[in-house]
């Protein structure tokens, strides 16, 4: 019972965090979005930490086993807490000098991925409170998508299809910016896919058949990027068995279908049910008819691949699609959009507006760090220093929308610039403990239904912003894919 009474408190914390925190927003919309969470952040922790502290003095915690990831926790708090102290400005660096994401957020995720490996172990029940919470967070961005205000979050009554014009930004579901809402789907998707294809739960559909229509009109190209990866990671990792891969074909058949009706949709102002039957509408309705179709092909009995076969055609079809891709890109003779600038980057051209001036911000990061290589300038400090500016004259307002980049665009150059090389060495020296830990665990598959989601968020943060709204959520999963080895209740 002992071991017990700890796990049941971390599973309170947990389905508080998965279910409640991506859904809160606060009480003035997006304007204090950022905050709200925040709050909500140090509020649940703050009171399961206290929990599991009383527990210790009543001697009712479990016996918590020597593993490699402990002093690497430690490391990186310590190189935090070091680069705090050497700052200009620690009393700022508390906080952070951005989006409150400072030396008290960087104690916080490295508590929440301590605790949670140490006192819980996936379950269902976890992944079910995510699915519910994306789901409804999803139902929330379709109505925004068509058109529609109906929490408020928008102020002066204004909508999604004001972006860029009464607006910088692009705002979605109750997360808030949608390069946000983009890391909290590349976590999730995948996960919610890979509970499908491995335990066959068929209730981890619908966030993934909500998700297509969202990704297709307001997602970004770093999400694409990341979820075409998880999908090869997914593909090797996961489709060791015929039914894994018909189950597989199934998951690909709802998305096709969710995307043909996404092509067909064409909300704008005054018409969220606007339809237009395109060719390619008709492309995905087949290949979603296709896929379905080959879920349920009767096979030889003979027919019994091994999961080394399996793994080995899927290495070479992605490698097929991968060497398909690149002479795609090397060969597009366009002159704008993502392939182009693809095309320039694999040619060594890099403009500063490449990637919506991302370029440009990784730039100006670089020149700070350089100026501070060791322990950089402060946890949370990068907005302090980053002076990057853009303006946009708007002909249907006559007026200049500015914004100023206060985020590197890029998680592990925002440790670079923050903590410098010692900050960014202890976090990748921490993923890389946990990649050895969940490597040896593969055969659990709760586990291996949740590594998909991992991947694609690490991929991902190479272009997010990687703040307290969605990162909360990446260490807690990637704590229950390291938890503890126990046995069931």
């Amino acid at each position: 019972m002992q071991k017990c009474t700890a796990e049941r408190v971390t599973d309170v914390y947990l389905i508080t965090m998965l279910l409640v925190f991506p859904l809160f927003f606060g009480f003035s919309g997006y304007g204090a979005v950022t905050f709200s969470k925040f709050v909500f952040l140090l509020s649940a922790t703050g009171l399961w930490l206290p929990a599991l502290a009383a527990l210790a003095i009543a001697h009712r915690l479990p016996k918590v086993a020597r593993a490699p990831l402990w002093p690497v926790i430690a490391a990186g708090a310590g190189i935090a807490l070091l680069s705090w102290l050497l700052c200009d400005d620690p009393g700022r660096s508390f906080l952070g000098a951005g989006r409150y994401d400072g030396l008290l957020t960087e104690l916080v995720y490295a508590l929440i991925f301590a605790g949670v490996a140490a006192f819980s172990r996936p379950k269902l029940l976890h992944l079910r409170a995510l699915a519910l919470s994306v789901s409804l967070c999803l139902s929330l961005a379709l109505w925004q998508l068509g058109g529609g205000n109906p929490l408020g979050l928008y102020p002066h009554g204004w909508t999604f299809f004001d972006h860029g014009v009464h607006y910088s930004g692009v705002y979605l579901g109750t997360i808030g910016n949608t390069n946000i809402l983009d890391a909290v789907l590349c976590l999730a998707l995948p996960v919610f896919a890979g509970v499908y294809v491995v335990l066959g739960r068929r209730e981890f559909l619908l966030p993934p058949a909500l998700a297509v229509p969202v990704l297709l009109k307001a997602g970004g190209d770093g999400a694409y990027l990341a979820l075409l990866c998880a999908i090869v990671a997914g593909a090797l990792l996961l489709l060791s068995t015929m039914e894994r891969v018909r189950r597989a074909l199934r998951f690909a058949a709802v998305l096709c279908a969710a995307a043909a009706l996404s092509r067909a949709w064409k909300p704008g102002p005054g018409t969220p049910l606007h339809f237009a039957f395109l060719p390619s509408v008709g492309c995905l309705v087949l290949a979603a008819a296709v896929c379905a179709g080959l879920s349920v092909l009767p096979l030889p009995p003979e027919f019994r691949p091994t999961p080394r076969m399996l793994r080995r055609a899927f290495a070479i079809l992605a490698g097929i699609c991968a060497l398909c891709g690149l002479i795609y890109v090397l060969s597009y003779t366009g002159s704008s959009g993502t392939v182009y600038e693809l095309n320039r980057l694999l040619h060594g051209q890099a403009e500063d507006s490449f990637g919506s001036s991302r370029i440009r911000i990784w730039r100006a990061c670089w020149a700070l760090v350089r100026r501070r290589p060791l322990l950089g300038w402060g946890p949370g400090m990068l907005a302090a220093q980053l002076d990057v500016q853009f303006t946009r004259f708007v002909p249907e307002t006559g007026r200049t929308l500015s914004s100023y980049a206060d985020n590197a665009h890029n998680v592990y150059l925002a440790a670079l610039v923050n903590t410098g090389f010692l900050g960014l060495a202890a976090l990748l020296a921490r993923l890389f403990a946990a990649g050895q830990r969940i490597a040896r665990r593969l055969s659990h598959p709760m586990v291996a239904a949740i590594v998909p989601g991992l991947l694609c968020e690490c991929v991902h943060a190479l272009f997010g912003l990687g703040l307290c709204l969605s990162q909360p959520l990446f260490w807690l999963v990637l704590g229950l894919a390291c938890a503890q080895e126990r046995p069931e209740e």
